[in-house]
């Protein structure tokens, strides 16, 4: 089942060469990405903007609203999903997804260890269909982020599961998609997004994980302590973009001879790094790597150079130690350095160059859904201080459009 959008491209060119995975780009579907930039058709946008605000920018402010509305909406529907998992007797989960998917992922993977007494794993979309682990069938589930429902790595690892009789979930933000008609289950949170990276739909489904993980939670303590950091979120992401973003705006403009950029995370908030080094990438076109706070002493110390901005994360407890050492290091590297810091978790500033510092009262396991925010501005600001369309993930540029349609042909993402 091809996505709308896909179905929508065919039907204005009735009778034309249908794109196969040997032959992604026939002439027609070349001449439309000349027309309109790729990214636009599959957002389905009705605008090309060519300067702020962008779509995109639109998608980052309207976050706030869409977490309060999931808390308002979809506590029944979860609840209802955490029954049947403890019903079925399932012992183990296996988040996947590729890309920000994965992301979720990883986030998910921790957030149930540490809340749950449910073994989990995170494992790649492509990685799971094809080197899927043994497992016990009937007390295994795997979950599968898909903001679309189309991406075809997923699908094969839901079909993958489904042949070992494995209880298949999808969390997705699209309504009518393939992975729907595959999961044995899904929770669908709508987000309508018109342009630009996946934006909401990470943030939302984030939520929607952290909301099933306090469903599940072995500790009445625990579920309190969940349930009172989803209800602050809402409005600390009012509070943030009221508060960061001119202050970003001014940050990205300060850091125009930047080529690149590391983002450190530990715990839950190495989702944060990858998926805030994907935002930066997809927004600005400045490349960057995400690490573990162990593997940046291993991996980094040899790139450091004024030129290569080092952003580090807080971490709870003795984690922050090492994130401490990141920044120490970096400064000695001549690196410029940014720290982010939430609730009462920080420690950074007197190591950092500028400190972002998030008010509010969250732990290192919610936090990461707020902590969405300043890397989708900074990759935003980034890259319209550059001269680049945050909207288009570099499909305005046909090279890149020709890229996207020979990695993903029509209707496989």
């Amino acid at each position: 089942m091809l996505p709308r959008w896909a179905q929508n491209l065919l039907e204005q060119h009735p009778g034309a060469e249908e794109p196969t995975p040997e032959v992604p780009i026939p002439s027609w579907l070349e001449d439309e990405v000349k027309k309109k930039p790729l990214w636009y058709i599959i957002r389905e946008s009705d605008v090309v903007r060519e300067g702020h605000p962008f779509v995109v920018y639109d998608e980052i402010l309207k976050e706030p609203t869409q977490w309060a509305d999931i808390l308002a909406t979809k506590r029944v529907e979860v609840e209802a999903l955490a029954k049947e998992l403890t019903e079925r007797g399932i012992r183990r989960v296996i988040f996947t997804g590729c890309g920000s998917a994965f992301f979720t992922a990883i986030h998910g993977n921790l957030l149930f260890r540490r809340f749950t007494d449910v073994s989990t794993d995170a494992i790649e979309s492509y990685e799971l269909a094809h080197y899927f682990p043994h497992v016990d069938a009937a007390r295994t589930a795997v979950i599968a982020h898909s903001g679309t429902g189309g991406s075809i790595e997923t699908l094969e690892a839901i079909r993958a599961a489904k042949a070992r009789h494995v209880l298949t979930v999808a969390l997705s933000n699209t309504d009518i998609s393939p992975i729907l008609n595959e999961a044995d289950r899904s929770v669908v949170y709508l987000t309508r997004q018109h342009c630009g990276p996946c934006i909401s739909v990470i943030s939302t489904r984030l939520l929607l994980q952290t909301l099933l993980a306090a469903s599940l939670a072995t500790s009445a303590a625990d579920r309190r302590q969940l349930e009172r950091e989803l209800a602050a979120l809402p409005e600390a992401g009012e509070v943030f973009l009221g508060e960061f973003t001119p202050r970003i705006e001014d940050f990205a403009n300060r850091t125009v001879d930047v080529d690149s950029v590391f983002v450190v995370g530990s715990g839950p908030n190495y989702f944060s790094a990858r998926e805030g080094t994907l935002k930066i990438e997809e927004q600005s076109l400045m490349v960057g790597k995400a690490y573990r706070a162990g593997d940046f002493h291993h991996d980094a110390l040899s790139l450091l150079s004024p030129t290569r901005l080092v952003v580090a994360i807080a971490a709870e407890g003795v984690a922050n130690k090492r994130i401490v050492d990141v920044l120490r290091a970096a400064k000695e590297g001549l690196s410029p350095t940014l720290a982010v810091e939430y609730g009462g978790v920080g420690g950074l500033a007197p190591h950092a160059d500028e400190t972002w510092r998030l008010r509010a009262e969250l732990g290192e396991y919610v936090a990461p859904v707020l902590v969405t925010l300043p890397f989708q501005l900074l990759g935003y600001f980034v890259g319209v201080v550059r001269g680049r369309n945050p909207d288009t993930l570099a499909t305005d540029h046909i090279p890149n459009a020709r890229a996207w349609l020979t990695a993903f042909p029509l209707g496989t993402h």
